[in-house]
């Protein structure tokens, strides 16, 4: 019985009562408190009865995500304002004013998995947008790309499915049918739109079909700053880069320990600070902290300052993490080490 409810009442909409129109909206109201960060949507096309362009997907009230098809090619679509800043893509995505395009050629009667996911800044005033696509064949996510919207900050609005084709004919151009409906909230919990008492799903977007080749060109672009002088951090060690500012005296840092540290965050790419402790040092257990943190801070002694560049992979591949940490982004951390707390 699982969906059977909506999907009836979807196939109703798109396919019975709207055959002769050109486009069809669900849209789901969202209370103010909920603070949606996330929209989650399954949608399989099972049929496509026209070569003219048709799409089908999700949107909120600035973005969109869409499955399209036009003559015999197809595509996966992220449409933003034109004002928008592109900040990230996945690999062979295509930039144009308003869009970024994906070739793909996606299967009717499979079931796909569109994500818009959003990081906000109300300080800057800004607010990034990611749209990703889930690839069950292949078992992994894919980013399309990821764009910056000024002037906005606020959390997702207007979630809703659609499709559009331009025509207008007796028989439906497309059937479609949509399964599971999420959003998730800031604190991280889930809510279903469909208000069913389902399992909450499973979104971890690190494990991306992009992930091996995305790893050989970061790597690529830290040896020729390197090669060119532009960074001091030459040393590798399992996947990151390491300088050794300061040599400590005290106890080698294991990933158990809990450590005591000042640090200064920056990215790779513009030199640009997204993170960094002030007066006080901040206290992490190492073990919960992103996997290039993990390899390098065992190189020091407490006493020790270090400068470690660290791929995405070993930090937040293609998450939208933060605001000022675009998806694929190479960070550089300087961390001084004041003290550790070994594991009771």
């Amino acid at each position: 019985m699982k969906n059977i409810l909506f999907t009836g009442l979807l196939l109703f909409s798109f396919i019975t009562n709207n055959a002769a129109d050109t486009d069809s909206t669900i849209s789901y109201n969202l209370p103010d408190t909920l603070k949606a960060i996330q929209f989650l949507a399954e949608i399989k096309i099972d049929a496509v009865n026209t070569k003219k362009e048709v799409a089908a997907g999700i949107k909120t009230d600035l973005v969109s995500l869409s499955i399209e098809s036009d003559k015999k090619e197809k595509e996966i679509t992220f449409t933003f304002p034109e004002s928008s800043k592109v900040m990230a893509t996945g690999l062979r995505v295509e930039t144009e004013e308003d869009e970024l395009e994906w070739k793909y050629d996606w299967k009717t009667g499979v079931t796909y998995k569109l994500l818009i996911s959003i990081a906000q800044d109300s300080a800057g005033n800004f607010v990034l947008y990611s749209g990703y696509m889930w690839l069950p064949i292949e078992t992994k996510w894919k980013l399309i790309g990821t764009c910056k919207i000024e002037g906005q900050w606020e959390s997702i609005k207007k979630p809703a499915l659609f499709y559009s084709t331009g025509l207008r004919k007796k028989e439906p151009v497309l059937k479609i049918q949509a399964g599971e409906v999420w959003v998730q909230r800031r604190n991280g919990s889930w809510k279903n739109l469909q208000d069913e008492n389902i399992k909450t799903p499973m979104v971890n977007v690190t494990s991306h079909v992009d992930s091996i080749v995305q790893q050989e060109e970061e790597l690529a672009i830290i040896r020729e700053a390197i090669a060119a002088g532009k960074t001091d951090a030459i040393n590798e060690h399992q996947g990151i880069y390491f300088v050794l500012l300061k040599e400590g005296t005290g106890r080698q840092v294991v990933v158990t320990d809990t450590v005591v540290i000042h640090y200064k965050g920056s990215l790779f790419s513009d030199g640009s600070v997204f993170d960094q402790t002030k007066d006080k040092p901040a206290t992490f257990p190492l073990s919960r902290l992103i996997k290039g943190w993990q390899i390098g801070l065992p190189l020091c002694k407490v006493g020790s300052k270090i400068k470690i560049v660290i791929p995405s992979a070993h930090a937040y591949s293609i998450r939208t993490r933060a605001s000022k940490i675009p998806p694929n982004s190479i960070l550089v951390f300087e961390i001084e080490v004041f003290d550790t707390k070994p594991v009771q």
